[in-house]
């Protein structure tokens, strides 16, 4: 599910995303940078992940669909999804799963 930063009205300073149903314990936190040099290849895996997007922009792979992520989105991915990322450029992200 993909959750776009730009439709997200910020109120005080405060930017809240909606994860209402999305709960699942966290077992990592990774900052990652990714770029032609250095790219995250599509893979799948048993646990669910948030991926929150810092800055820059990409194509993020999920089971056989592209999409154009940017800086301030946020992906939830449910497990055994398919799903990587790809850029010309670079991308900062973390990811919590």
């Amino acid at each position: 599910m993909l959750i776009k930063g730009i439709s997200i009205k910020e109120s005080n300073g405060r930017k809240p995303y909606p994860l209402e149903g999305c709960g699942f314990p966290l077992v990592h936190f990774v900052v990652r940078n990714t770029s032609p040099y250095n790219p995250f290849n599509p893979h799948k895996h048993e646990e669910k992940e948030v991926w929150y997007f810092l800055e820059g922009k990409c194509l993020y792979f999920e089971n056989g669909s592209e999409t154009v992520v940017e800086g301030g989105d946020m992906m939830i991915i449910e497990p055994w999804d398919e799903h990587g990322l790809r850029t010309e450029t670079k991308i900062k992200w973390m990811c919590l799963g």
